[in-house]
């Protein structure tokens, strides 16, 4: 939206929620909004289960025709938005493939009722509702190069990669400020398949350091926090772990400017934005050697598997700050390939080709 504003166009945002207007005025941005009616309320998605949200979105095509106005172009973020041939457009990708990710399901959507939903949709749902297909006629990019290989084993075909745009403004850190850099940090949301818990084992082992998860929880992710706590206090580090859901922007910088490493743990994470953010606040990144942060880290020594978190974590906190200071150095260049500017730039050069 920034991009386009700067360009003197106000976009139109197409939804059955409206967007935030405090989060619009602090982003610095302007849009109109045109509400639009799914068949399922996005609110009520959020609240479901893995399983039950990949079906209800499927329910939630819907098709430019029905549109109250015209649009000269369109950026697409909902794969189930169909649209008219001749309508320029970009598809955004930001996850797995589209149907073949169904192949190899996310934790918390296998077994029985995954299989089914599978069958019926593929044998009775999709002609009606492709809200999973790959519509080869349209344009498309994606969020990472790990996800494009993933599409391209799926489909035979490579999308251009466009990574998330990143507003690295507002966030730095000052040369030697190690002495205010005590905590270890786990910042993504807070639900299983992020792996949050493997802090906790850094918490047993290394209990020298201030240890912080942090993140976002929506409500019926409650019960796991509250699992993670309680397993916290069994293991004996709840005096050394604090949690923190649901921070807000300006907690969320001062925790980043007060951490030395930041961990994630989650396995093939398709890109990884709040990696990018930490890194541009001045912490150490050290994240599972798979998946996109593989694009954002590239030093093998700042990666782990699970048979070598422990160990690889206690060769990097034990490091000369001034080596810490040569490699986040090296890092904040790095990442300004993700920066909003970057990606922006890409986006605004396909409504031009086209337009």
């Amino acid at each position: 939206m920034r991009g386009l504003n700067q360009r003197g166009i106000r976009p139109t945002v197409l939804w059955d929620v409206p967007p935030n207007p405090q989060l619009l005025e602090r982003q610095r941005c302007q849009a109109d909004f045109e509400a639009i009616r799914f068949a399922i309320p996005t609110p009520w998605i959020d609240h479901l289960p893995n399983t039950l949200r990949y079906v209800a979105w499927i329910f939630n095509t819907m098709r430019y025709d029905g549109m109250k106005h015209r649009y000269q172009f369109a950026y697409i973020f909902h794969n189930g938005f169909l649209l008219p041939a001749n309508m320029p457009h970009v598809r955004y990708l930001s996850g797995p493939p589209l149907l073949p990710q169904l192949e190899n399901p996310p934790r918390g959507m296998r077994g029985f009722p995954a299989r089914l939903f599978q069958a019926g949709y593929r044998h009775i749902l999709a002609r009606r509702w492709p809200a999973y297909e790959f519509h080869r006629q349209d344009n498309y990019v994606i969020n990472s190069h790990y996800t494009a290989q993933l599409f391209y084993e799926a489909h035979g075909v490579r999308l251009p990669v466009v990574y998330p745009p990143i507003d690295l403004h507002g966030r730095s850190y000052v040369r030697g400020d190690w002495s205010q850099r005590d905590s270890v940090v786990f910042f993504s949301r807070i639900v299983d398949y992020k792996r949050p818990e493997m802090i906790l084992r850094l918490a047993k082992t290394y209990p020298k350091w201030r240890y912080l998860i942090m993140g976002g929880v929506p409500p019926h992710r409650r019960p796991y926090l509250r699992a993670l706590m309680s397993q916290a206090r069994e293991m004996g580090v709840a005096q050394n772990v604090t949690f923190l859901p649901n921070p807000s922007d300006l907690q969320v910088r001062e925790v980043l400017a007060r951490t030395r490493f930041y961990v994630f743990p989650a396995v093939n994470e398709h890109f990884g934005m709040t990696t990018v953010e930490a890194i541009a606040s001045g912490t150490i990144p050290f994240v599972h050697d798979s998946g996109g942060q593989r694009e954002i880290v590239p030093m093998d020594h700042l990666r782990f598997s699970d048979e070598t978190f422990l160990e690889r974590f206690g060769q990097i906190e034990s490091m000369p700050e001034e080596t810490l200071e040569d490699l986040r150095e090296g890092m904040r260049e790095y990442i300004n390939q993700f920066s909003e500017e970057v990606s922006v730039g890409k986006l605004l050069a396909y409504m031009d080709a086209m337009g």
